[in-house]
């Protein structure tokens, strides 16, 4: 009988992005895995996990080099025994296939891997086994990796050699637990905060991990019914569909402006592309269409004629994975943003974003804040992503079973006691 699985998250590993617990293999190593909505693999680093310590593996014939809007990596994928929760309340999947990282993936900061919680179409690997045969290896796996190193970190030139390849899906993690019978087909998320908070004392994020400011909860199988988790009621988006978490962003108001509208999806590309925006708890960003965040900076400029040289001088230091100092940013003076989505039944749904998400101070580092809007990735152009300073203190509920899409509820979050 399906059940519900809490597990405690943080942002003290990965710092811009909440990050859980899962156990592999047959000595059920612990690794911190980013979990992440915009995407679908499930991987961990092999300086963690290491495959020829785990009687439980199975090799496999197949590769996954998978892309971020700020990185990427590659490596085998294998089969075996997965493990979430803790003590009596842990549930176990076996044969479960997975991505061992073998290349470099700064993305993950201090995390030990990643957790996709989309689609299976997100999740595409590559049968190499003319690809290694070409190459005299005779066992036809990807265990233990075979390529030289330098091959395996030139990700563009192994990109290449595995898209002649053939190409297939895996089941992602989330989908297999649920047609498994262990959790129902849903997720739940309490985040508190959209970055890591270094305390006034301490510029490591490692020395936070206790803060409550950095924690928060990941909820397999359940949602609503956890009322101790959240408070008053939900607001609900509509998912237009299931390869991303895709949603209709339809307005943005800047405090008390005239709305911006946010431009649909031109139809030419309603069949690849599905919305013009995403919903990622794997970004720390709010993420905007070009010309939706110059129109957003110019309502800002006329609430302050200051306002966006200051957004330009941190998006400047961000380059550098710096802030400004937090005397320069009073959130009081900031306007909030107005988000207007599509709710399920096709009318709106507001959602706000305190000038304090998108500007949260001791971000990364004690005394700096972050300006966390940014204007659109190249691969993205006119899909706005939007990410945790949407969702900061809010308890998000992913209901994929909940209609042919599904839809995501938002309500407070309620702080741990």
């Amino acid at each position: 009988m399906p059940t519900t699985i809490q597990i405690p998250t943080t942002l003290a590993h990965a710092e811009g992005a909440y990050t859980a617990v899962a156990r592999f293999g047959t000595l059920a190593t612990p690794a911190n895995l980013v979990l992440d909505t915009g995407s679908s693999s499930l991987a961990v680093l092999a300086k963690v996990y290491d495959p020829g310590k785990d009687a439980d593996l199975r090799a496999t014939s197949l590769v996954q080099e998978i892309n971020y809007g700020g990185g990427a990596w590659a490596g085998p994928v294998v089969r075996s025994t997965l493990g979430f929760g803790h003590g009596h309340h842990e549930r176990r999947l076996p044969r479960a296939p997975f991505g061992v990282i073998e290349s470099e993936a700064p993305v993950l900061r201090q995390a030990d891997g990643i957790w996709g919680l989309a689609y299976r179409d997100l999740n595409p690997a590559y049968d190499v086994t003319a690809l290694l045969a070409s190459q005299g290896c005779q066992t036809g796996l990807s265990w233990p990796w075979p390529f030289a190193e330098g091959h395996a970190l030139d990700l563009p030139n192994l990109k290449t050699s595995l898209q002649s390849q053939p190409r297939s899906c895996i089941e992602p993690t989330f989908t297999a637990l649920e047609e498994e019978g262990i959790v129902r087909n849903r997720f739940a998320m309490s985040i508190g905060r959209a970055v890591v908070h270094a305390g006034e004392g301490t510029s490591h994020a490692s020395d936070a991990a206790s803060a409550q400011l950095n924690q928060g909860t990941l909820v397999l199988g359940g949602g609503r019914e956890l009322q101790h988790l959240y408070s008053g009621a939900f607001h609900q988006v509509r998912v237009l569909h299931d390869l991303y978490y895709n949603v209709n962003l339809r307005a943005i108001r800047v405090g008390g402006e005239q709305p911006i509208l946010v431009p649909a999806l031109p139809a030419s590309e309603l069949e690849t592309r599905y919305s013009n925006a995403l919903l990622d708890t794997g970004s720390s960003f709010l993420v905007l269409d070009a010309a939706v965040y110059e129109a957003v900076l110019a309502a800002m400029g006329r609430c302050d004629a200051g306002f966006p040289a200051l957004v330009e001088r941190a998006q400047q230091a961000l380059a550098q994975d710096e802030g400004i100092p937090n005397h320069l940013i009073d959130v009081r003076r900031w306007p909030d943003l107005h988000l207007t989505l599509e709710a399920p039944d096709g009318t709106d749904t507001e959602l706000r974003v305190k000038a304090s998400h998108y500007w949260p101070r001791n971000a990364l580092k004690a005394g700096q804040s972050l300006c966390l809007l940014m204007s659109q990735l190249p691969h993205f152009q006119g899909q706005n992503i939007l990410g945790l300073p949407l969702m900061a203190e809010r308890y998000v509920v992913f209901e994929r079973d909940a209609g042919t899409e599904g839809r995501i509820g938002f309500a407070d979050r309620r702080p741990a006691a």
